[in-house]
């Protein structure tokens, strides 16, 4: 493996993507059609297979002996956490399934350290049109198993959450929810309007993507899809001496309105009534500020150690919603999310989103061009959504880190040994 692990990782990496991706988009029919055959607990096999590989990445990097970056990303916080989380009285199965929900968010980051980013983002995007068709056939139709639930190890789960926005279905297509439906038309389209379309097919890309998320009735996809593109475009047309100072500002603003929204729920800043344009309404942040945020924040009473350390693996989100229904908060929103599971630990969270930007803005510019995109993406989605527990959503944020962690990894396509050498040479962007 000429010293380096991530050389012979990068198949498999792409392998177990795309089985989370087929799980992902398919996730409702999958599980409606292996529940009767008894077989529904073959659709959790994707995350175990992609656990099992960053596992054997990280026991693979160590044993080389040498310092891997990605390799302590990965343990470390396993190795100080969840312990922690254990300590704290969790039910290990709470834990346990904290830890997964977590394995796109590592795969992300073996995805960068294998060299497999671009080819990574080019099976993303392919799931924009599998999404698009499942809220359009979902709009024509009503699918069976849209309210149906199932039972694995004790736990009630439903094959796709069936629920309304200000009496408007909100339709999931053939994922498990309308706003994992959402994500996937909006990081997919997003990235298919970075590549080399024409005109009008980025046009009909767009207006579909419009369309499709408008019919899930999310508004931070919705978002996401109208101002990444273009900020793109702002950012493809600017001279060169401005425009890292234009992203490294834009996404400046983005960050901190992701930050500032649920700190002003902190010290008491509300809404005031609100209408709505159909599901179009500040109500949702409302409800956030007013019930969601306060309620994650609760969970770190006692203060001491939580404040410094949060809660852990598990303590919020998907695993208190099958082991601690009581006290459940899904965070909505990616800062509260972090902040209550690693307390101050939090911080190093901002290190995705800034460093290695000026390397690869001059070394490799198509990629500090698709990861400026994709940040983007993370921090408009991560305003109304915790999106670690999202499949696409946290596989984008694992590759942030990645670049974090080794830009030089994030500015390559292919193998380790073929990217040492001190050419940067790319080619150009496409999905």
């Amino acid at each position: 493996m000429n010293g380096n692990p991530a050389t012979a990782f990068r198949f498999a990496v792409l392998a177990a993507l795309g089985l989370m991706l087929a799980s992902d988009a398919l996730g409702g029919p999958v599980r409606y059609a292996l529940a009767p055959i008894g077989l529904v607990g073959l659709s959790y096999a994707p995350f175990l297979i992609a656990a099992v590989l960053i596992l054997v990445y990280g026991l693979a990097a160590l044993a080389t002996l040498r310092p891997d970056p990605f390799a302590i990303a990965i343990f470390l916080p396993a190795l100080l956490w969840l312990p922690y989380a254990l300590l704290l009285g969790l039910p290990k199965a709470q834990v346990a399934f904290g830890v997964y929900t977590w394995v796109p968010f590592f795969l992300g980051m073996v995805a960068v350290a294998a060299g497999a980013r671009m080819a990574a983002l080019r099976w993303i995007a392919g799931v924009w049109a599998v999404a698009v068709i499942g809220v359009f056939a979902n709009a024509m139709m009503p699918f069976p198993w849209v309210g149906e639930s199932y039972e694995i190890l004790g736990v009630q789960a439903e094959f796709a959450r069936e629920w309304q926005a200000f009496g408007i279905e909100r339709l999931p297509g053939f994922s498990r929810a309308s706003f994992t439906a959402a994500n996937q038309i909006t990081i997919g389209g997003a990235l298919l309007l970075a590549g080399e379309m024409r005109r009008t097919a980025k046009l009909a890309v767009w207006l579909l993507s419009i369309l499709a998320i408008a019919l899930t009735t999310s508004k931070a996809p919705l978002v996401a899809i109208l101002v990444a593109p273009f900020c793109l475009a702002l950012y493809d047309r600017l001279p060169a001496i401005r425009c890292f100072r234009f992203s490294q500002w834009l996404l400046g603003g983005l960050f901190a309105c992701a930050i500032g929204l649920p700190l002003a729920a902190l010290v008491g800043f509300r809404f005031g009534e609100t209408g709505n344009l159909t599901f179009l309404s500040l109500g949702s942040v409302g409800v956030r500020m007013d019930e969601m945020w306060p309620r994650a924040y609760a969970l770190l009473d006692p203060l001491w150690p939580r404040l410094a350390l949060g809660v852990g693996f598990g303590g919020v989100g998907a695993g208190q919603a099958y082991f601690d229904a009581a006290r459940f908060s899904p965070g909505d929103n990616l800062f509260v999310f972090l902040f209550v599971t690693f307390g101050f630990g939090s911080l190093l969270f901002a290190a995705p989103f800034w460093r290695g930007n000026r390397w690869l803005f001059q070394a490799a510019p198509p990629a500090h061009r698709q990861l400026f995109l994709v940040a983007i993406l993370v921090l408009v989605l991560g305003t109304m959504a915790n999106i670690v527990e999202s499949v696409i959503p946290g596989f984008l944020l694992g590759m942030l880190a990645g670049k974090a962690l080794d830009p030089r990894a994030a500015a390559f396509e292919g193998p380790p040994a073929i990217r040492s050498g001190r050419q940067l040479r790319l080619d150009p962007v496409r999905f």
